[in-house]
């Protein structure tokens, strides 16, 4: 690119640091997935076979009526609340209600239109209709304890009263209601555990002790139907309880293991005994209502599971979903699992990175990475076995080696040779949790990783690891940028130490300390002709300068409002290319790392961007849009007529 020559031309149409250019007004184009990993909610009706309806959060609601093999969308939910659960009218199943971070939603028509049906209500995570008289409904809240509607949710009234515990301030997580009596609830709350009413929600009592012994908290309870007073209670930690007189007295029916929380507690309709939980880990089942427990006979992922089950048409169905995992169905009992043919939507994307050709994009989303080949529009792969360790904290294709990719968990290190399709573990000599794995773009032996005990570097490609001095620098860095024209020089951006450099290679760093804020930096980016000037931004879009190495910073006027949504990325092979996206619709473009920004298009995401990727080889950029995946924008047409071939 005439870089400098073009900028010298432009100097005079310079405001604020933004030269003045024709915005395009391109569209964003959707990759096509990753495809609906992170579902929030699901419901199968309690008497149409194969009719589902899910959210996939930020009010996104789509629906089936092929047990998932095709999907439609339904109007979202204004305001786009998080959906915390879904439940349906025993006597009008088209009558359904959402619980949401911003109240209760209901929809009389199968979930495809959606209103509130009352006064505004605090968030609520959990809702339970009286199956006797649907008309009364109860509210668990994030906050404010337990609410009542006799209406069917027109009108709310507060219900909290208790002698020993404080509920108009507490959070909570299940409510239950026993069928053969439904004045009698049981609810799970924090930071009381389990409490009982005994007349409908007019006054509570505490049946667990406040705090566990191992500080974990019940979030989930169910009670078996036609054996009054038996019911289970699942915590945070795993551990499993039961009791057999309404909560007066409690058994453990399972210990809870590390990572192994329990998500959600389901029996099987026509078989209350038969209790399946859906773990941080996967799938445990009993057969006697949770006295014994075994690991699920299924072949599902090892991966953060809820379940819940369908006896619509005499046929007992049952769904698994959760974070990574995407829809999957059992028709025989949990013995094999099939994932659904079709894809209710995208999943959130947090991070993404692409191969220095820019036809591999990498992304993760919770747990899972996720390859596409530009090449095959709309194909999106798993990546393949091997990457454990629960969410994916960082990826990084190998500048140098084609088809290596790095990615880190809270199980360490791993890299794949084949562009995602399997992984193996970086060998490590110290027990760490690193959240950030980079490779040198011209030292091909030297990795490093960062966790919170500090940098670690490594000179023979990740097969032994020591700390960069000083030790135990805890500086949180989760961004590196390093300088093309000395091998020696790389910049950190910090979480909360602004930044960081080192001269030696990575062996020593030390703390920029002159000018930058007290809070974290997102990007470092360096100027393309001056190897002294840098540019460093923070989260909310702030812009600060150094002119001399980094020893002193002074703060730098950006084209644009620092109020506002600001995500930034620069080509990891060319950190002097730079790309920042305001408001999930205005794009702006650097090729000097920051000096000169051209505000290039503005086309609106129609969502939140969460993670942004630049390749500056084909001069696209992808962005992960929460809920609805990877979308891409082409600039190179537009940066060619702006800056010449």
């Amino acid at each position: 690119m005439k870089t400098r020559a073009v900028l010298a031309l432009l100097s005079g149409a310079l405001i604020a640091g933004c030269a003045s250019t024709g915005v395009t007004t391109g569209s964003w184009e959707k990759t096509g997935g990753p495809a609906a990993q992170n579902i929030r909610a699901v419901l199968p009706d309690g008497q149409v076979p194969g009719a589902i309806v899910l959210s996939m959060g930020s009010g996104e609601i789509a629906l089936s009526a092929t047990g998932g093999r095709t999907w439609t969308h339904a109007s979202p939910l204004s305001g786009g609340p998080a959906v915390y659960q879904l439940v349906q009218d025993p006597e009008t199943p088209g009558r359904i209600l959402a619980a949401t971070d911003a109240g209760v939603f209901v929809t009389t028509d199968g979930g495809r239109s959606w209103s509130q049906p009352g006064a505004e209500t605090p968030g609520v995570r959990a809702l339970a209709i009286d199956p006797w008289s649907p008309t009364v409904l109860y509210a668990g809240t994030e906050g404010a304890g337990f609410l009542k509607s006799t209406n069917g949710g027109k009108t709310w009234t507060a219900v909290n009263t208790s002698a020993d515990m404080t509920l108009s301030s507490a959070d909570v997580y299940d409510i239950a209601i026993d069928v053969s009596r439904p004045d009698l609830l049981f609810a799970a709350v924090v930071p009381y555990g389990v409490v009982r009413s005994s007349d409908g929600g007019a006054s509570w009592s505490r049946l667990t002790p406040e705090f566990s012994a191992t500080g974990s908290r019940v979030t989930h309870l169910i009670v078996r139907n036609g054996a009054p007073g038996a019911l289970l209670c699942g915590t945070t930690s795993g551990s499993i309880m039961k009791s057999t007189d309404g909560g007066n007295s409690w058994i453990p029916a399972r210990t809870g293991k590390e990572f192994d929380g329990i998500l959600s507690l389901c029996t099987l309709p026509g078989s209350p005994d038969r209790v399946i939980a859906g773990t941080e880990r996967g799938v445990i089942v009993s057969t006697d209502f949770g006295s014994i427990w075994s690991p699920g006979t299924g072949d599902l992922p090892q991966l953060p599971t809820h379940i819940v089950a369908s006896g619509a048409g005499g046929k007992v169905t049952l769904y698994a979903f959760g974070s990574g995992m995407g829809l999957r169905v059992s028709p025989d009992l949990g013995e094999t699992w099939i994932e659904t043919e079709g894809k209710p939507g995208g999943s959130t994307v947090t991070i993404l990175a692409t191969n220095p050709e820019g036809d591999r994009v990498f992304a993760a989303t919770g747990p899972v990475c996720m390859t596409y080949n530009t090449g095959r529009p709309g194909i999106w792969a798993d990546a393949g076995p091997g990457l454990k360790g629960g969410a994916v904290s960082s990826l990084a294709a190998d500048p140098t080696v084609p088809g290596r990719v790095y990615a880190t968990t809270a199980a360490g290190a791993f890299y794949s040779t084949d562009n995602g399709a399997s992984w193996q573990s970086t060998p490590r000599s110290m027990e760490i949790s690193p959240y950030l794995i980079e490779a040198h773009p011209s030292i091909h032996t030297r990795m490093f990783l960062a966790c919170d005990q500090g940098i670690y570097v490594s000179t023979d490609n990740g097969r032994a690891w020591s700390q960069a001095r000083p030790l135990g620098a805890a500086w949180q860095v989760h961004a590196m940028t390093f300088l093309p024209s000395n091998a020696g020089v790389i910049i950190g951006a910090t979480s909360s130490s602004g930044v960081v450099i080192t001269g030696d290679g990575g062996f020593t760093w030390e703390q920029a300390r002159y000018g930058l804020p007290q809070g974290g930096i997102t990007l470092v980016t360096l100027d393309d002709a001056n190897p002294d000037t840098y540019y460093a931004y923070t989260a909310n879009g702030e812009c600060y300068r150094t002119l001399n190495r980094g020893l002193e910073w002074n703060k730098y006027s950006p084209p644009w409002k620092t109020n506002g949504a600001f995500l930034i990325a620069c080509d990891p092979r060319v950190p002097s290319s730079a790309v920042a996206l305001l408001d999930n619709r205005r794009v702006y473009y650097s090729p000097s790392g920051g000096g000169t920004w051209f505000q290039i298009a503005d086309a609106d995401l129609r969502g939140e961007a969460v993670s942004l990727c630049w390749n500056a080889a084909t001069m696209t950029l992808y962005t992960g849009v929460r809920d609805r995946g990877v979308f891409s924008l082409s600039l190179g047409a537009h940066i060619r007529d702006l800056l010449g071939p």
